[in-house]
């Protein structure tokens, strides 16, 4: 029983994403979101890119890593197929708000300047929209950032 409990604690001291927990090593985490069938586009040292559905819709879908290490920190989707497309992003948007706040609504909850977000001791999720890169126009983005790899990312940087 306290194994099982113990278990169930550690899966929780990560963010995960598609049931892939963040904190890991960033090739790693590629190459799991290839196997399920995105796209590698580009690559630097902190930062990956792979394109493919995500939730129906064409995405984006950038991996941020630590300098050094390599540890995931930060997961950004893009939903590119419906930037400027204003009636897609309103349905899309409310369709992805209803799915956050089902999924995260005992995590602490945030709203300011377009932007919202679900948090707890070991992750934050954002929600909103903006411009990617110098496209004109803005599109929906959804972040999931964890918590011990943002503090190695800052460990890191000094």
């Amino acid at each position: 029983m306290f194994l099982w409990l113990s278990l169930c604690l550690k899966a929780q001291e990560h963010s995960v994403f598609l049931g892939l927990p963040l904190g890991g090593e960033k090739d790693e985490f590629v190459d799991a979101l290839e196997e399920m069938g995105y796209d590698f586009e580009d690559q630097t040292d902190e930062c990956t890119t792979l394109t493919g559905l995500f939730d129906g819709v064409g995405a984006r879908i950038e991996v941020h890593a630590t300098p050094r290490s390599h540890t995931v920190h930060l997961v950004t989707v893009w939903f590119v197929e419906i930037e400027g497309n204003e009636v897609g992003l309103l349905m899309k948007s409310n369709q992805i708000r209803k799915q956050l706040r089902r999924k995260y609504a005992k995590w602490d909850y945030t709203h300011e300047d377009h932007v919202e977000e679900w948090s707890s001791t070991f992750a934050r999720i954002s929600f909103g929209r903006k411009r990617l890169g110098n496209d004109p126009f803005k599109t929906i983005y959804v972040q999931w950032q964890d918590r011990s790899g943002w503090e190695a990312l800052q460990r890191e940087k000094e």
